[in-house]
C-alpha cells in the first residue's frame, strides 16, 4: 500500500524543477499527510515491518554475543562448579538480594547431584540494591580464596539482611584470610570483573535475576527444577 505513496512522491519530486519545488514542497506534504489519514494502515504496516526488523538484529546479535562467549571460553574467568570439560554449560545470573535467587540455589544443588555431565557458570550481576553490588565483590573475593560457591551458598541463605558485619562474619565462618579478603574487595580486578558482568547482561538484554541460559537459549526467571531437567536432557 505504501509503495504507491511512494512513487506518487516520486512522480511529483521528478517532474519539478527546483522553483516549482520550492513553491510547491507544502502541496506535496499535503498530499502526503492527505494519503496517510485516509490509509492509516500505512504507518501500521511499516511500523510492525520495522519492529519485526528490530527483533531479527536483536536475535542476531545475541546469538553472535553467545557464540563469541563459548567460542573463545569467555565463562572460563568466571566462578563455577561441576565438569569443566564438558561443554554443556548452564549460565545462571544472579543477584544476592534476589529472593527467587535464594529458591534456585536447592534447585542448583539437585541438578549437580543428579547431573555430571554440566558445569554451571555465576554471573554475580548487581542490580538490585548498593548492598547486592557489596555482596558480588564478596563472593568474588570468596572465589580468590577457591570458596566462591560455598560462600555463594551462605551468602543466599543468610536469613538478615546483607552488610558487611554478614559478608565478614560469613567469610571468617569458613575460614578465609580476613585480610586478603577485605584487599580482594576493593580491588580494581573484581571490581572491573563485576562492570564486564553488567555489560555482559546488558548486551544479552537481561534485565532481571535469576536469568539461565543453556546453550542458545535465554530463560529469565526461576525455572522448577523439572523444567530445567528436562532442557538439559534435550540438550545433552
Amino acid at each position: 500500500m505504501y509503495l504507491k505513496l511512494i512513487i506518487l512522491i516520486l512522480f511529483l519530486t521528478c517532474n519539478l524543477n527546483s522553483a516549482e519545488k520550492e513553491i510547491n514542497e507544502n502541496k506535496i506534504e499535503s498530499i502526503i499527510k492527505k494519503y496517510i489519514l485516509e490509509n492509516p494502515e500505512v504507518i501500521i504496516e511499516s511500523l510492525e515491518k520495522f519492529t519485526v526488523s528490530q527483533k531479527e538484529k536483536e536475535k542476531e546479535d545475541i546469538v553472535n554475543i553467545l557464540s563469541n562467549f563459548y567460542d573463545k571460553k569467555e565463562y572460563l574467568k568466571l566462578p563455577s562448579i561441576g565438569n569443566k570439560k564438558n561443554d554443556l554449560i548452564i549460565v545462571e545470573f544472579i543477584d544476592y538480594n534476589c529472593g527467587y535467587c535464594k529458591k534456585t540455589l536447592p534447585i542448583i544443588s539437585k541438578l549437580m547431584k543428579n547431573f555430571k555431565n554440566i558445569q554451571i557458570v555465576f554471573v554475580d550481576y548487581p542490580i538490585l540494591s548498593e548492598t547486592s553490588e557489596i555482596a558480588a565483590r564478596a563472593s568474588l573475593a570468596a572465589h580468590e580464596q577457591k570458596a566462591y560457591f560455598k560462600y555463594h551458598a551462605m551468602l543466599l541463605n543468610n536469613l538478615k539482611s546483607i552488610n558487611e558485619d554478614s559478608i565478614y562474619r560469613i567469610a571468617r565462618d569458613l575460614g578465609l584470610n580476613i585480610k586478603k579478603f577485605k584487599k580482594d574487595m576493593e580491588s580494581s580486578k573484581i571490581k572491573n570483573n563485576i562492570i564486564n558482568n553488567i555489560k555482559l547482561a546488558r548486551s544479552l538484554k537481561i534485565r532481571g535475576t535469576p536469568t539461565f541460559i543453556i546453550k542458545d537459549q535465554i530463560l529469565p526467571g526461576a525455572y522448577e527444577y523439572d523444567k530445567l531437567e528436562k532442557i538439559i536432557m534435550d540438550n545433552s
